[in-house]
């Protein structure tokens, strides 16, 4: 998760056509702000258009679905904006992660905290602990262990710590990276990400036999654009267009997603 940290904020809007094959950083899905239509805005539950300008609603006037979704907290049975996981009463787990997912609940002490993360680089983990630090995804190689970058250095057991990023291909008995979606196999067809230790990813999709393919701009519509990209695509001007600008805010919320792709 801490790869995250270290997106640096820039916000523009791209008006450009998207190939089959554009990779997009997970930072970059689409702001209620930035939204031009109603079917678009409609697609996200704490987005609201109104006078043709779609806009975030606020913490207060949020469902659970759409609180969930945000930056704000859930507690009690309503929705505020989050302030920090001791400030509200947690009875268990998930009481703690509605609030945001980077809280954690404390059996021991029955409160809500924020989760404790690694503060050890690669570098500094010793082999039974070399799966990922501070600095990223790690691996043990020439007897040390390291950041990450190739997938071609894992042997079968490592390389399932890859997820979306690494396939063991079994033709060739080796770590190979996820260069497109139809590699994604019997994985989670939703990302490829072709570079270890990156979050920029190709958005896949299932086609009609069920196989993983990769995101076609060119074979969406209206209905499907957003939807179809998980949020990272709108319609505008009869094409379908990424929107690219960096929300740290909401990475933190999809925190779970990104956790089951990334660590």
């Amino acid at each position: 998760m801490n790869i995250l940290a270290q997106l640096i904020s820039t916000i523009f809007l791209s008006s450009t056509s998207s190939l089959a094959q554009d990779l997009i950083n997970l930072g970059n899905q689409c702001t209620c702000e930035q939204l031009t239509s109603l079917y678009d805005c409609q697609y996200f539950s704490k987005c609201e258009f109104v006078n043709q300008v779609c806009y975030q609603k606020t913490c207060e006037q949020m469902n659970v679905e759409a609180c969930l979704s945000s930056d704000c907290a859930w507690n009690n049975g309503k929705c505020s904006k989050f302030t920090n996981c001791q400030d509200y009463y947690a009875s268990n787990d998930e009481d703690c992660s509605n609030l945001r997912h980077d809280c954690t609940y404390n059996n021991l002490t029955k409160t809500c905290k924020l989760k404790d993360e690694n503060t050890k680089s690669c570098s500094e983990l010793d082999g039974a602990d070399c799966i990922s630090g501070i600095d990223g995804k790690c691996i043990y190689k020439d007897n040390k262990c390291q950041i990450w970058t190739n997938c071609e250095d894992a042997e079968y057991g490592h390389c399932t710590y890859g997820k979306n990023h690494c396939i063991w291909n079994i033709q060739t008995n080796k770590c190979v990276s996820a260069s497109s979606c139809k590699h994604i196999g019997d994985q989670l067809c939703l990302f490829a990400f072709p570079h270890m230790n990156q979050i920029d990813a190709y958005i896949c999709q299932y086609a009609q036999n069920g196989s993983c393919q990769d995101f076609d701009t060119s074979n969406q519509n209206q209905e499907t654009c957003i939807s179809q990209s998980y949020g990272y695509y709108q319609w505008i001007n009869g094409k379908c267009t990424a929107c690219q600008s960096i929300n740290f805010d909401l990475i933190k919320s999809l925190s779970v997603l990104t956790f089951l792709l990334l660590i």
